[in-house]
């Protein structure tokens, strides 16, 4: 083919001629949240969601079992943003993950954004989280519920699409599991 040909049609490769890539571990907490995952943790109200988003930062910040039962074969920092609890309440869940683990609040590397609001839908705080996000490289970014970092309508795909494209960037850019709660 010329140049010109080759030019219009994309590049193939059989597939025993595909790159092999390196054996990694690909599970940050193992069987239940890959290492690069970017996902949903949903449920019914009240059906611990937020509690269980906790529990797996609790264990990536400390190298401990999730829920008692997953481990975390590379702990490290955890970046938490939760909308609807106090910073108190939100102290008051972790102290009590901890204090079942044999753990201090203070040696836990978990980290808590603190803004009044994240609006995910507007430029500014995505740049913002993104930024926050690439200072402190976090194993894992908690955001806990979607619904209160948003006001785009969730029953348009394509409003959403962007919503959740920017969560893969960000999780591509960074290389971190991404967590996001929701009803």
């Amino acid at each position: 083919m010329t140049q010109s040909e080759n030019d219009a049609v994309f590049p193939v490769l059989p597939v025993d001629r595909l790159p092999q890539a390196e054996v990694k571990e690909r599970w940050l907490i193992e069987s239940l949240w890959g290492k690069n995952a970017v996902g949903v943790l949903c449920g019914h109200p009240k059906a611990g969601k937020s509690w269980a988003g906790l529990d797996m930062a609790v264990s990536v910040a400390s190298g401990t079992r999730c829920l008692g039962k997953f481990p975390v074969h590379e702990p490290g920092r955890a970046l938490i943003y939760l909308a609807e609890d106090s910073l108190p309440a939100l102290r008051e869940r972790v102290a009590a993950i901890a204090a079942h683990r044999g753990l201090r609040l203070a040696e836990l590397d978990l980290q808590v954004i603190t803004a009044q609001r994240m609006r995910l839908d507007l430029l500014e705080d995505r740049e913002r989280l993104a930024e926050t996000a690439r200072r402190l490289k976090p194993r894992l970014l908690l955001l806990d519920p979607l619904v209160r970092m948003h006001c785009l309508d969730e029953n348009d795909s394509r409003a959403i699409s962007g919503l959740l494209s920017f969560f893969r960037d960000l999780q591509r850019l960074l290389d971190m599991a991404v967590v996001i709660v929701h009803v």
